[in-house]
């Protein structure tokens, strides 16, 4: 059985030191996604990161004002903001296009409030996906798993989801300490049928430190190391998890095994 060749992590909170000095652990190859809230703020975390381990490769994770994370319910002159500030990078850069819900506290009421932007901003979240490359831009999508090809159509429909022919690559983030168990078959079978239609599809896995909601569960090194074997399974030879700030020797060697 083929091996994954490529474990990547998230880094959620590059401003505290002790998170980016994980990436010393790390002696494989691996790309970071650093969240900031420009493309300059991102450089400077970058420099950091590549100061503990220059064999590190880093990628952009955006952080959407006023939103979070990029939605088709954000407010679109937010999403212009950081589409701009991409594509003026003046480089070549891997960036996450995180596509969540505003579901966190005090921002709920966006739904509500740019329900009447909802289609321009799918509109201009997909012209992004489709034009980046011209740019040199390397888009990533983290997106909600889902059980079966109805949750996928209605995940489309919210701008959540977008066609792999847009040409970004998409990473379902498979957060398998916070999925019911009941959900987790289905979802392996959806997310085995999809790999199987998309070859470059990835995978993200946690998680092995909290994030924004700050109660999330932690996975056990023996959750990963079966998480992992899922996604060696199903195919996957790229695998993100949230977040680095969470490694440690166990996990390290847990990864290695399956690299």
């Amino acid at each position: 059985m083929e091996k994954i060749e490529r474990i990547n992590f998230y880094e959620e909170y590059p401003d505290n030191p002790e998170n980016l000095e994980k990436a010393r652990l790390i002696d494989f190859p691996s790309m970071i996604y650093i969240a900031a809230h420009s493309v300059s703020e991102f450089k400077k975390f970058r420099e950091k990161l590549l100061a503990i381990n220059p064999k590190l490769e880093a990628a952009y994770w955006p952080i959407i004002n006023r939103s979070y994370w990029v939605s088709a319910f954000s407010y679109s002159l937010d999403l212009e903001g950081m589409i701009n500030d991409v594509l003026s990078a003046g480089e070549p850069l891997t960036v996450l296009v995180d596509l969540e819900l505003p579901i966190l506290a005090g921002r709920r009421h966006l739904f509500f409030k740019n329900l009447f932007s909802f289609s321009n901003n799918k509109k201009m979240i997909r012209n992004f996906l489709r034009k980046a490359s011209r740019h040199g831009i390397t888009p990533v999508t983290a997106q909600y798993p889902a059980p079966f090809g109805l949750a996928e159509s209605v995940y489309r429909f919210l701008g959540n989801s977008y066609d792999p022919v847009l040409g970004h690559r998409s990473s379902p983030m498979y957060y398998s300490s916070m999925i019911a168990d009941f959900l987790k078959p289905m979802m392996h079978k959806h997310l085995t049928k999809q790999r199987s239609q998309n070859r470059n599809l990835e995978l993200s896995l946690g998680v092995i430190a909290t994030g924004v909601f700050g109660n999330e569960q932690i996975l056990t090194p023996q959750m990963l190391s079966q998480d992992l074997q899922y996604a060696t399974n199903a195919g996957f030879k790229t695998v993100t998890l949230f977040r680095l700030g969470g490694l440690n020797s166990e996990y390290v060697e847990v990864i290695k095994s399956f690299l």
